[in-house]
């Protein structure tokens, strides 16, 4: 790298998410039986893992950080087209768990050994220590977003602006 030039892990690590992305894209065998976007694959992989653990649609909102008004209509579209259904809890029937239809299951799982196999392939030529570090390193760029979220929160709910000063409630003013 020419001294001078500034690095920004945010862009690389976004570089890095989008040949992950166009990697699975090309890869992946077609089916019909496939997710419409990358949240309801997302929505899959948490069923997925999450098979002995009752999942509603509050779990998926907070898990994947969603609207209420998202989660719900991308459920509505999934069921539809025969991802999951939806199963009464309690006797008044707002209370749904979420559960993969078999067929996304079978599907999923194919998806899951993939994934795997594009890991192994990501990992290649680095030492067990040096996937350590990575995770270990990655986890602290985590826990600094999610601490840079929760102030960000704290000082502007609701609002927009990164630096943690309350945007201007008028800009002509």
């Amino acid at each position: 790298m020419e001294e001078g030039k500034q690095r920004s892990i945010a862009f690389m690590l976004r570089m890095i998410h989008n040949q992950i992305k166009a990697v699975i894209h090309k890869s992946l065998p077609r089916c019909d039986n496939a997710p419409q976007s990358q949240l309801q694959g997302g929505i899959l992989g948490y069923l997925y893992h999450h098979l002995e653990d009752p999942v509603f649609q509050r779990d998926i909102e907070k898990e994947f950080r969603i609207s209420r008004a998202t989660a719900t209509n991308t459920l509505q579209v999934m069921e539809k087209n025969g991802l999951v259904v939806r199963k009464c809890q309690d006797k008044d029937g707002r209370l749904k768990r979420i559960v993969m239809t078999e067929p996304a299951y079978e599907r999923h799982a194919k998806v899951e050994e993939h994934m795997k196999l594009v890991d192994r392939q990501m990992l290649e030529g680095l030492t067990e220590a040096e996937v350590s570090e990575l995770y270990r390193l990655l986890g602290k760029l985590r826990g600094n977003l999610e601490r840079m979220e929760e102030e960000c929160c704290a000082e502007n709910p609701g609002g927009t602006n990164f630096h943690g000063t309350k945007p201007r409630e008028n800009a002509a003013t």
